[in-house]
């Protein structure tokens, strides 16, 4: 009987995880670990003068250097789930700020998600990923990590768009490109690999619920600037803070979105109006691939 219940526990052990698949140090030491290594990875780019800098970088922030981009056809090849986490991953990034504070000499990071738009380091990510706390830093720059931890400088930002909330930076380094796709519905199948409140590798499947506009100032033109960020889309795949910036993804492994914000509503239909606090609905909000299709045209559409 027990040598029966041995094999028992050695084929359910077995059988519970394929022997490819990474396992997440979530522990606490392994957190802290990690985000040395990227502090450690970040101050040796700063004292080496990659980091572009908090003046530079606000800058381009403010008038970003416009580059024509040429990006990927959208793929046709239906996925697996597996195989549609597997791309995520190895085209996602964190990014952030990595930043020296006011009150101590440690570097500190603070980052969110994004993913490769094109093979030569230019990647999407959020506007407010990528907005600077003049308050926090008195030194410091961008930073794009990939999937192994290895820290890469942001070099250039190529568009930032508050409304639309999506930006457009560059990364010295090849990159493996997620095509850009607009063309889902409601129930579209969506996915997401992000970090939701630190929980890495968090991959979470569900659905394109509608797409709407948040606003009715946005002119005659539904494809303009102006109107795309208006125009806003939700999906039932998980996320929460942390997960900013990351590539929502359609069955083809294209990216459909990336994540924008989450909001809890109660009986009101607002955040203000919850029943003393209970919520009746989560709405996961992206900024759509059509609206970051617009940034990427941005010097075409300006000649």
């Amino acid at each position: 009987m027990k040598s029966n219940l041995i094999a028992l526990a050695l084929i359910l052990s077995a059988s519970a995880q394929s022997p490819d698949v990474s396992i997440f140090e979530q522990s606490r030491n392994g957190l802290r670990a990690e985000e040395k290594r990227i502090a450690k990875q970040a101050e040796k780019l700063f004292e080496d003068g990659k980091l572009l800098g908090l003046e530079a970088t606000g800058e381009l922030i403010k008038s970003p250097a416009a580059a024509k981009l040429e990006l990927p056809a959208a793929h046709q090849t239906a996925l697996t789930p597996t195989q549609i986490a597997t791309r995520a991953k190895a085209s996602g990034y964190r990014v952030g700020w990595a930043y020296l504070c006011n009150n101590c000499d440690n570097w500190h990071i603070n980052l969110a998600g994004g993913y490769a738009l094109t093979t030569d380091g230019v990647l999407g990510t959020c506007a407010h990923v990528i907005k600077m706390d003049n308050k926090k830093m008195r030194k410091g720059g961008l930073i794009a990590v990939d999937h192994s931890g290895k820290v890469f400088p942001v070099t250039s930002i190529l568009a930032n768009d508050n409304k639309i909330d999506g930006a457009l930076i560059k990364i010295d380094a090849k990159t493996t490109p997620l095509p850009l796709n607009d063309q889902v519905s409601p129930g579209d199948s969506a996915f997401c690999l992000s970090r939701p409140l630190k929980q890495g590798q968090y991959f979470s499947q569900g659905m394109v619920n509608r797409f709407y506009w948040d606003s009715d100032q946005r002119g005659d033109d539904p494809n303009s600037i102006k109107a795309l960020g208006a125009l806003k889309l939700n999906v039932s795949t998980r996320w929460a803070p942390g997960s900013s910036g990351s590539a929502v993804l359609d069955t083809f492994g294209n990216v459909i979105g990336h994540v924008a914000t989450i909001s809890t509503m109660g009986n009101g239909g607002s955040r203000k109006d919850n029943d003393k606090g209970r919520t009746l609905i989560t709405l996961h909000s992206a900024t759509p691939a059509r609206a970051m299709m617009a940034l990427a045209r941005l010097p075409e559409d300006s000649d």
